[in-house]
């Protein structure tokens, strides 16, 4: 294979790739806020993710962009060691007002001691709107990641 080749194989692999995931974005799980300010004083944060160290759970809301208007999937990547330590996630619009609100279930870890994703959506962003994350780590429970796209 000649050295062009490579090269024109290469580059089409990486279109490929990108072409999928238009408007793709991701945070790390320290961007979480604690719903309860002082909640935050026992929350632990290690290589940018975030550790509820409490005796109680914690609710995290996590600030995205909207690009465009539309439907948009997320994957929030989080572990808990057992049941005990659970990690439950609400993906949800909201209208510019806050009136309106598109939403799908909470959605939580689907098994423990190991990284895993929970996988929510899509949930519809309207025109001048937000959209947003809040998850709720039971004691022990860990977000590493959020990744969103349309």
């Amino acid at each position: 294979m000649t050295h062009h080749m490579k090269t024109f194989v290469a580059s089409a692999l990486v279109l490929a790739s990108v072409a999928g995931t238009a408007n793709a974005r991701s945070m790390a799980g320290w961007h979480g806020k604690p719903q309860l300010h002082v909640d935050g004083a026992c929350m632990g944060e290690s290589w940018t993710t975030q550790t509820n160290n409490c005796t109680r759970a914690v609710t995290l809301f996590f600030p995205t962009t909207v690009d465009t208007s539309g439907n948009y999937r997320l994957v929030v990547n989080a572990y808990g060691a057992t049941t005990a330590n659970n990690v439950g996630c609400r993906f949800f619009g909201l209208t510019s007002d806050a009136t309106g609100m598109y939403s799908v279930p909470v959605t939580y870890l689907p098994s423990f001691g190991t990284n895993q994703n929970i996988s929510l959506g899509p949930v519809f962003a309207p025109s001048g709107g937000t959209l947003n994350v809040a998850c709720t780590l039971s004691p022990g429970g860990r977000v590493n990641s959020l990744s969103w796209y349309q």
